[in-house]
């Protein structure tokens, strides 16, 4: 990267430089006879003595990561399984993202092995995990999607996910020039023909809110059949998380919530950057439903819900409502078809969703999801009345 060194000046403070305009700096260091240098923009909104400040604690931190990152002493004959590892250590998941990929990882990766002529196959003992990273070929990534294809592609993409970044990690680490993984390689959604139409969408969703409410806010025994009977629990923290799925949250934005992004006083909540797929944190309206089961609850520090697991309820959803297409994230898509027909604005199904995919609305969508949300609540409300 090319700076133009002209604009900075030199502070007290050895190899930190700050811009003219007050606001950037220029990490320029020497270690061990190698110079490194990095951009440091400081926030506008402080004070000329915090910003040097916060510049001199990155400083800092750019020095260590570089000490850091020379004391590694990469492997040539480091493995696929090796680099998933260091892939795991620089990223730092969350606990779910991380059991997620694991799971993932060992399924459709892992167990994975290569025959004499360069194929996968699941019937030898050499593991695709175990092969060197070096000795891993284009030809290894157009065998392994034939193991793969029987998954959804949206699964499909979930093994480039991991493969690609490790395979990076690698060319930084100089053990391989380039990735095997091509383009071809990765498989393509094609979304529009993946949307599936619901009819009937507000009649589904005035059902899927009355069996939700059922199952986890009454003591009923729904009889389903003379072999099948379901007996109904009162249960908020369940209540909870699948109302929160019934307003457009995506259940890992839901299981990761911390009591610090419910705002009672306020009735806001907020989907933190880290697990937010746009990058930023999002700020959206609490349903009265939702807040209702909140508050119930006697521990209110730390996670919101201690589960991790509530795939096991979605068959008594689905008997109960005679719904059999009905998973969490398919409540999404039956919220924006039943709000949509009822009249409410796509900028505000956008912003509900937490979407930023209408270019020309990304600034709108950002800063007025608690406006948005108002809007989509009070349609909800309507539309189960």
């Amino acid at each position: 990267m090319a700076f133009a060194t002209k604009d900075y000046s030199a502070t007290k403070h050895a190899g930190l430089k700050i811009h003219k305009n007050g606001s950037t700096f220029l990490f320029d260091v020497m270690l061990d006879g190698k110079r490194y240098r990095q951009i440091y923009k400081s926030k506008q909104n402080h004070v000329p003595k915090d910003k040097m400040s916060t510049a001199q604690d990155a400083l800092r931190n750019f020095i260590k990561e570089i000490k850091h990152n020379k004391s590694i002493t990469a492997n040539p004959n480091a493995t696929i399984n090796d680099y998933y590892t260091n892939l795991k250590e620089q990223v730092k998941w969350n606990k779910n993202t991380l059991k997620k990929y694991d799971l993932y990882y060992n399924k459709y990766i892992r167990c994975l092995s290569i025959k004499e002529d360069g194929t996968l196959t699941t019937e030898d003992k050499s593991s695709f995990g175990n092969m060197k990273i070096k000795d891993v070929k284009p030809q290894h990534f157009t065998a392994y999607n034939k193991t793969i294809r029987h998954l959804s592609l949206s699964r499909q993409k979930k093994s480039y996910e991991l493969l690609k970044p490790l395979f990076e990690l690698a060319i930084e680490d100089e053990i391989i020039l380039k990735t095997p993984i091509k383009k071809i390689h990765i498989p393509k959604r094609d979304q529009q023909a993946e949307k599936k139409i619901i009819v009937r969408a507000t009649e589904k969703y005035r059902t899927l809110y009355s069996s939700i409410n059922q199952l986890f806010n009454s003591t009923d025994t729904v009889v389903i059949s003379d072999t099948k009977v379901i007996q109904c629990s009162v249960n908020p923290h369940h209540l909870a998380i699948f109302l929160f799925g019934f307003h457009g949250r995506r259940l890992n934005e839901v299981l990761t919530l911390q009591w610090d992004d419910i705002d009672f006083i306020n009735n806001q909540y907020r989907i933190k950057k880290e697990v937010s797929k746009i990058k930023q944190d999002m700020i959206f309206t609490l349903p009265s439903d939702v807040k209702d089961a909140l508050l119930t609850f006697q521990d209110t520090t730390g996670n919101v819900f201690a589960v991790e697991h509530i795939i096991r309820h979605y068959k008594y959803i689905r008997m109960i409502s005679g719904l059999h297409e009905f998973t969490f994230h398919w409540m999404r898509n039956l919220a924006v078809s039943a709000l949509s027909s009822a009249g409410v604005p796509t900028a505000d199904l956008s912003a509900m969703l937490g979407h930023s995919d209408i270019n020309t609305l990304n600034k709108y969508l950002s800063l007025q999801r608690g406006v948005a949300t108002v809007n989509t609540n009070a349609t909800t409300t309507r539309l189960l009345s």
